[in-house]
């Protein structure tokens, strides 16, 4: 079976995101499945407080957590203002049933779920009372939330969905109350973490190294002379010098052709990283807007060259913006402390630039020699959804004497 993620929002806030297994997913509904244990992302937040008594606005870092409950199976019929769920015990044990009243939308993989604050939780023997009434009706009214006409909306939704509770119709009729995930159902891995979006007004998007961007001699092009003729081409590397071969130490980048209308998302796998143990980039993502050319590239991926992790970070944004930008040093490092992958989006050139960091102990056991040991890593251009994205790959780490070099 398929897995989604599953974002859960409040307000303007990302509260979780969780993997979730499709157990169906047809024209009246779509059925996921929470296993136990699972691996989420959520939002940290200051100590004893829940989401929904924090003003919006916030600022909460995603940090790698886990789910807290037993399973749980979740209905979202089709074009419903709710979804039902079946909530079980760690040991497989129905415990009832919850109304979750809310919006969404659906992405690909990607399930956008905005909470509307008033629930109703059901018992087994179908008693049920509506959640948070209060905290909908303090809501009820502001900008971030909703208006005194969609909140009568959302409470119908809810009047309706209890209409179903009390005549034991379905879901509320015993279906899936005995439910049991195949033993093949393994725990997912986390999923993808949202790093924000730049922009790319010239149409040409760089991911290079951050710690000699800036390295030009007096009389040197900018870079994004090299960056706009290899996006030209369809997509290359860019690097320092006039041979063919990228320096031992030096600037490196690889640009490609983007969207120049719209905001360009981003997103990152990750893996543990060998120094700590906390999640580190392993899969690079960007959209880049535009649609795959299956004539010139045939189902892809297109490889476009490799690229080592710089030790100071990579950037990621405007070719012609990066021409201004100062890789060592600069705001741009302040603004990616808080984040679990050192990650922080700011303005360079009047665009919307990605700075990534890597901690200094898994930098060195990870990535210690960059070129010159051949630590580098593939990017490519791969198909999505009939889109094109820029992907970059850094596998797991392997240990010495499983292939890597000791030095």
């Amino acid at each position: 079976m398929p897995l989604v993620n599953f974002h859960l929002i409040l307000g303007d806030t990302v509260s979780m995101i969780c993997p979730a297994r499709v157990v169906e997913d047809r024209a009246d509904g779509l059925l996921l499945w929470i296993a136990p244990g699972s691996p989420v992302w959520r939002a940290e937040l200051p100590t004893g407080a829940h989401l929904r008594d924090l003003p919006p606005g916030g600022s909460y870092p995603l940090r790698a957590s886990r789910w807290r409950r037993g399973g749980a199976l979740i209905l979202q019929p089709a074009g419903a203002g709710h979804a039902v769920w079946w909530t079980f015990t760690e040991e497989q044990e129905f415990r009832g049933w919850y109304v979750n009243l809310e919006s969404r939308r659906r992405e690909d993989a990607d399930i956008h779920v905005t909470d509307q604050e008033l629930d109703i939780t059901v018992a087994p023997d179908r008693v049920w009372r509506w959640k948070d009434e209060e905290s909908f009706a303090a809501k009820t009214g502001h900008p971030v939330y909703w208006t005194a006409a969609e909140a009568a909306g959302i409470r119908a939704e809810g009047e309706r969905v209890a209409a179903l509770v009390e005549a034991a119709a379905f879901p509320f009729d015993g279906t899936w109350c005995d439910f049991r995930p195949p033993a093949s159902w393994t725990v997912p891995t986390l999923p993808a973490l949202p790093l924000g979006e730049v922009t790319a007004p010239s149409g040409v998007l760089v991911l290079g190294k951050a710690g000699w961007i800036d390295n030009r001699r007096d009389g040197d092009r900018p870079w994004s002379g090299q960056a706009f003729a290899a996006a030209a081409a369809g997509g290359g590397h860019v690097h320092d010098g006039e041979a063919a071969a990228p320096a031992t130490w030096g600037h490196e980048a690889m640009a490609v052709p983007a969207a120049a209308d719209r905001p360009l998302p981003v997103r990152a796998w990750t893996a543990p990283s060998p120094f700590d143990g906390e999640p580190v980039i392993s899969v690079l993502e960007v959209a880049l807007g535009l649609p795959w050319d299956h004539a010139t590239h045939g189902p892809g991926p297109v490889p476009l060259g490799d690229l080592p992790v710089d030790r100071c970070g990579m950037v990621l944004g405007d070719a012609r913006a990066l021409d201004a930008f100062e890789g060592r040093g600069g705001e741009w490092r302040a603004d990616r402390a808080d984040h679990p992958l050192r990650a922080g989006v700011v303005d360079v050139g009047g665009c919307r630039v990605l700075g990534l960091g890597w901690d200094g102990g898994d930098h060195s056991m990870r990535h210690r020699g960059e070129r010159a040991y051949g630590q580098v890593y593939p990017v490519s251009l791969e198909e999505r959804a009939g889109e094109s994205v820029l992907r970059w790959t850094i596998p797991a780490y392997a240990a010495p004497g499983d292939g890597e070099d000791e030095d």
